[in-house]
């Protein structure tokens, strides 16, 4: 039976006594004593501030990717590293947040078996939580938005906050070329309203799993249309923090020179974003 054989290196440590060895220093991360926010992260910060004080905002984050209009691939501006496209780019690039159903399983697995290992009797972090919803998005005209009306499809009872009119806000498009998916986060305003009494224009079918931790949903979707409107079946993975007002809070406290945890919320976004993007299937080329 052969046996490995060690390097120089590991015999010469193996033969300094315990201890004589010397421990592994710990740095400070920098010498001014903290860790910048890298400026990507910053710089959505930055964005989700400008909006976050908004009376019943929605702050969320699509994971797809960017397709050029024109050779209907993905896009390919020659980046190297993440990053933050112009608005106007919407003209040449068009945003697809319709995934395969075989990376839509992937995420499914993964996130399940993310579910099981936190429910462990010794895990010690956050255990994520789970829930199944199969729901009913009716809308209905109003001015140039549109009403929604959500309800389950097992009773028919229309779900918590299910009447609302979204109101788009801004949106800030993030390309990853080293990535299998780019990203969209997405301002709105959820205004809640009272039932119609006109018929609905349109409807859509929801079956979604949604998971939350650390402050984030996570909302894993298949979305299907009306039969004779909208017949194909689109798959949808989106994160949304779970309680903006909490994030508007910490943004307040930052404002006024307080403890605040606005940038951690914020980084904690996009650290889960860019997992689940480095974590994807590369489908696309």
């Amino acid at each position: 039976m052969e046996s490995k054989k060690r390097t120089a290196s590991e015999a010469d440590i193996a033969s300094v006594p315990v201890h004589k060895r010397q421990a592994v220093t710990i740095r400070e991360p920098s010498i001014f004593g903290i860790k910048p926010v890298d400026d990507i992260t910053k710089y959505i910060a930055d964005f989700i501030a400008e909006h976050v004080h908004l009376e019943n905002v929605e702050i969320e984050a699509k994971l797809g990717i960017f397709v050029d209009k024109r050779s209907n691939q993905r896009m390919n501006i020659g980046a190297k590293t993440e990053t933050v496209l112009e608005p106007e780019s919407t003209r040449q690039y068009r945003f697809v947040a319709d995934m395969p159903l075989e990376q839509h399983r992937h995420f499914n697995k993964m996130l399940n078996e993310t579910v099981n290992r936190t429910q462990a009797r010794e895990y010690k972090g956050e255990r994520v939580k789970y829930k199944h919803t199969i729901e009913t998005d009716r809308f209905y005209e109003m001015g140039r938005n549109k009403c929604r009306v959500t309800t389950e499809q097992s009773t028919g009872k229309i779900v918590e906050n299910g009447i609302i009119e979204k109101i788009r806000v801004a949106d800030l498009n993030i390309h990853s070329p080293n990535q299998a998916l780019d990203y969209r986060i997405s301002i709105n305003i959820e205004k809640p309203r009272s039932k119609p009494t006109t018929n609905p224009i349109f409807e859509r079918n929801k079956d979604r799993i949604s998971y939350q931790h650390g402050g984030i949903a996570f909302d894993l979707t298949q979305v299907k249309g009306s039969a004779d409107r909208d017949p194909d079946v689109r798959h949808e993975l989106e994160l949304e923090f779970a309680d903006a007002k909490a994030l508007g809070l910490e943004k307040l406290k930052n404002d006024r020179k307080e403890p605040s945890h606005y940038t951690s919320m914020v980084e904690t976004f996009v650290n889960n974003i860019r997992l689940l993007s480095r974590s994807a299937l590369k489908l696309y080329k």
